[in-house]
């Protein structure tokens, strides 16, 4: 089992012709010093080599950087691909999960849990924060070479405390209350009291707008009695502002699409250092919009994520960042590749609040690192964006075995 502790007491040089840290410029001809699984050090593969008597590893003229951070997925709903229409409206697809998930096989959840690791860990991902519904995700992540964010779904105050919440060397459980018109006020009110870090899906749909303002929505007209306004939504201007005023913002909350939101919503979540993580490629599946990529372009914790193969045609990064790239370049423009490449990497990691794990290459950090065999242009950000899948070395077993 991969617990993420680092076997070479020792310790190892990596060089490669470019080291990127993402949080300083391209070191040319450079190298990172690790020992027991964390960076030591970063520089000119010259000046490591008379510091520290260790191996050097020689990746080549590519280019050595962190691994990626997927935000949000859902690994237990690998079993859906393709087997879900995305409707006409958010709340129709939440309808077509709930009968899916009566008929789920846990069997065939647990083989596209490992087909889904496997796929992240090829497209250079090194953290992922994980929505864990049924539970069959843990062991398999576990035995994985992924730092995770394990977030276990609550859609109930009873389901948010009924079990405790553990910690160890490359694996955190946290609470993630599923949405605002799936979940009691009193779960959301619960949560800053009892926990540190938590998170929750806001403001994916037009509907769940509709919904908190006492609107006609489709959530009503779909869904029944499966969701019910909280009395407590009465006077809040958007869900964001809802939970605002539950006081959710109060502790390190993780708000996950954050696509129907203004610049009021964006202060309430800037308030008390919220991270968003955006899924954009599952937003523009199911219909829902696209975040607001001019409103969030300078929030410093702010991540992507895949989310599932019930909402999305791959779980590979390359394809969310390349999305992410695409959607933020008409606003952006030539700043939009850092923007990609900040959003899978530094500012991924706050918006999961593990940037002192993960994220950039830095000393104390863990060698989460990745090689991308691939020409280097003056851009970095774009060298890495048209890097493909089948290029990049994820690193986990030079670093740590």
């Amino acid at each position: 089992m991969r617990q993420g502790l680092g076997m070479n007491t020792k310790g190892i040089i990596l060089s490669a012709r470019h080291v990127f840290p993402v949080v300083s410029p391209v070191i040319k001809d450079g190298a990172v010093y690790v020992r027991d699984g964390l960076i030591h050090d970063v520089d000119r593969l010259g000046r490591l080599a008379r510091r520290y008597r260790a191996d050097t590893v020689e990746l080549g003229s590519g280019m050595l950087m962190p691994g990626f951070i997927n935000g949000h997925v859902h690994l237990e709903l690998g079993f859906l691909q393709a087997k879900l229409d995305p409707e006409d409206d958010f709340p129709a697809w939440i309808l077509g999960i709930v009968k899916q998930r009566l008929t789920l096989s846990r069997k065939k959840a647990a083989i596209g849990v490992r087909e889904g690791i496997e796929v992240l860990v090829r497209s250079g991902v090194v953290g992922v924060g994980e929505i864990s519904t049924i539970g069959i995700d843990r062991q398999p992540l576990l035995d994985a070479p992924l730092y995770t964010v394990l977030f276990r779904e609550a859609t109930s105050l009873r389901k948010l405390v009924e079990r405790p919440y553990t910690r160890g060397a490359a694996i955190e459980e946290r609470p993630f209350l599923h949405a605002p018109y799936s979940t009691p006020a009193e779960a959301y009110r619960e949560a800053p009291a009892r926990f540190a870090t938590y998170g929750t899906h806001i403001a994916e749909s037009i509907d769940e707008c509709r919904l908190v303002a006492g609107q006609d929505n489709n959530f009503a007209r779909r869904l029944g009695l499966l969701v019910r306004r909280d009395p407590a939504m009465a006077g809040s201007r958007s869900p964001v502002d809802y939970l605002y005023r539950l006081g959710f913002f109060r502790k390190h909350a993780t708000l996950v699409h954050f696509v129907h939101t203004d610049r009021h919503d964006l202060a309430l979540a800037a308030s008390h250092g919220a991270g968003i993580v955006l899924c954009p490629r599952s937003n523009a599946y199911l219909g829902v919009g696209l975040p607001d990529i001019g409103l969030l372009r300078d929030y410093p914790r702010l991540g992507i994520g895949t989310d599932g193969l019930s909402s999305n045609y791959s779980l590979d990064m390359i394809d969310e960042i390349r999305f992410l790239y695409l959607i933020a370049r008409p606003v952006l423009k030539s700043k939009a590749g850092m923007f990609a490449i900040e959003a899978a990497t530094i500012r991924g990691a706050r918006a999961l609040f593990i940037e002192d794990r993960l994220g950039s290459i830095e000393r104390g950090k863990r060698a989460g690192l990745i090689y991308l065999d691939t020409d280097v242009v003056k851009d970095p950000y774009l060298s890495i964006i048209n890097t493909p899948s089948s290029q990049i070395r994820n690193l986990y077993d030079t670093v740590f075995h």
